[in-house]
């Protein structure tokens, strides 16, 4: 089973508002296994996807994905979408992989992203998280090592290297106009990051799904923060 399917249903759930009817050109950097992009396609838009990981791909190209494989300040061309999912947090410079960016939009195109705010995770969210991948450990079904110390301690050591949300929202405003940000569950689809493996793969999709099912509750009742976080500007 290839889990990179589970959160595309999703995604788009969230992504749909933000862009533009298909068939709109969309450049998705950080394709990894074309999952996303495989449906987008699907859905009539005209995708490209970019990634450097040269196993990563090749798995988009089995799914029957435009692929480039390199670096997305090495792209060029023309399209109405450049879409970041979870990969910007990574950049070296938000603002000048953003301004390389923005040069491959037709007038009037869009720069999303679909990413985490990492800071806005508290001590309540740290302990939902770790403390289901202590369960999931426990129960035999992934195989990871727990934090042991305080968690919320331990997850600001795990991402304190990477771009903050309100970082890329600040980049993306100053390459853009019409910000328009929308807030999501993603807790979920962490629990499982950081080189952990699922023992019973088939079961995976349940048990995420489930999981994502108590974090919006918690969401909805103000008990844990929005952590997830999709963004566009037009340029």
């Amino acid at each position: 089973m290839d889990l990179s399917t589970i959160a595309v249903p999703h995604t788009h759930t969230h992504l749909k508002p933000l862009l533009p009817a298909a068939p709109a050109r969309v450049l998705e950097a950080g394709c990894g296994r074309g999952a996303l992009a495989a449906a987008l396609a699907d859905l009539g838009y005209e995708v490209t996807g970019v990634d450097r990981d040269a196993d990563m791909a090749a798995a988009a190209k089995e799914r029957g994905v435009a692929v480039i494989e390199a670096d997305i300040r090495d792209v060029s061309g023309e399209y109405d979408v450049v879409l970041f999912t979870r990969s910007l947090h990574h950049a070296e410079s938000l603002d000048d992989l953003l301004a390389h960016a923005a040069t491959l939009l037709a007038p009037g195109g869009r720069l999303v992203i679909e990413e985490f705010a990492w800071e806005r995770v508290d001590q309540a969210a740290a302990h939902f998280l770790y403390d289901t991948l202590a369960i999931l450990v426990a129960a035999g079904l992934l195989d990871a090592e727990p934090p042991k110390d305080d968690l919320l301690t331990a997850w600001v050591d795990g991402h304190n290297h990477l771009h903050q949300g309100s970082a890329m929202l600040e980049a993306l405003g100053r390459v853009g106009s019409d910000l328009t940000t929308v807030t999501t569950s993603i807790l979920w689809r962490l629990v499982d990051g950081r080189g952990a493996t699922w023992t019973e793969p088939a079961r995976a999709a349940d048990v995420l799904n489930a999981m994502r099912d108590a974090e919006e509750r918690r969401l909805a009742a103000g008990m844990l923060p929005p952590v997830g976080l999709l963004a566009s500007v037009r340029c």
